[in-house]
């Protein structure tokens, strides 16, 4: 389980002080797929940085799995990050020079696996999004749908506690970003946490809750708890 109080990011310089979040709370529970949409600069990827560790809060609470990241070395959030959470990204951050099968194995020798069991993961994640045949290919052989397809094996692999997803779907084209989207839901609907940042409103309305942030807090409570029950939801403008 996810869950923020009052979280506020700050960004200062010698002239000017930037509210990225105001006071956000929000408990994203096991198992959901949870959609956040908003308009540009309105904090939608500070919130994804802050709950992937990527980042540190201002002020407030962040509380992950139980474990209050405040607290936590840099080191020990290196680590949280590693064995928790997995990351898409919409310019899919493959290595260029690596084939499909070393840019999946990279975050699990962090670990320390050994390579008989790195290579069974791999090879499950490939699987899993219809890759395993091109595991030899380079990035470069893959079309740009096939290429997000790695990248979420790639953050599938070390079996994370949540996905955050940065516009996973912002360079493809419509037909393959439904593809996408589907592959997500699947992932979710096999018992993965899934967090989405997104501008297409069209797939936001797909995720069984959407919350919409507007200058750093969340906005728009109706949206926030559509299809939700009361007791599987806790977000607060």
């Amino acid at each position: 389980m996810l869950q923020m109080t009052d979280v506020c990011k700050v960004f200062r310089t010698e002239l000017v002080e930037t509210h990225a979040l105001k006071n956000l709370s929000l408990t994203v529970n096991e198992g959901e797929f949870v959609t956040i949409t908003g308009p540009s600069g309105c904090g939608k990827t500070t919130f994804l940085n802050i709950a992937g560790l990527l980042e540190t809060m201002t002020s407030g609470e962040y509380l992950l799995d139980g474990v209050d990241v405040s607290q936590l070395s840099d080191y020990q959030r290196a680590k949280l990050r590693n064995q928790k959470i997995g990351f898409i990204f919409q310019s899919f951050n493959l290595m260029p020079d690596l084939n499909l099968f070393d840019n999946i194995d990279v975050p699990l020798r962090y670990r320390g696996m050994k390579a008989s069991e790195r290579k069974q993961r791999i090879d499950r994640a490939l699987e899993s999004v219809g890759l395993l045949a091109r595991k030899k290919h380079l990035p470069a052989q893959l079309s740009g749908g096939q290429q997000q397809r790695v990248a979420i094996a790639r953050a599938l692999v070390g079996d994370p506690l949540f996905l955050l997803a940065d516009e996973p779907t912002g360079n493809l084209d419509s037909n393959t970003a439904k593809g996408v989207m589907e592959l997500l839901q699947e992932i979710n609907q096999a018992g993965t946490t899934i967090i989405m940042v997104t501008h297409d409103q069209e797939l936001a309305n797909q995720s069984p809750r959407n919350i919409h942030i507007l200058d750093g807090s969340i906005s728009d409570a109706g949206a926030a708890l559509r299809n939700q029950p009361t007791s599987a939801v806790d977000a607060v403008a």
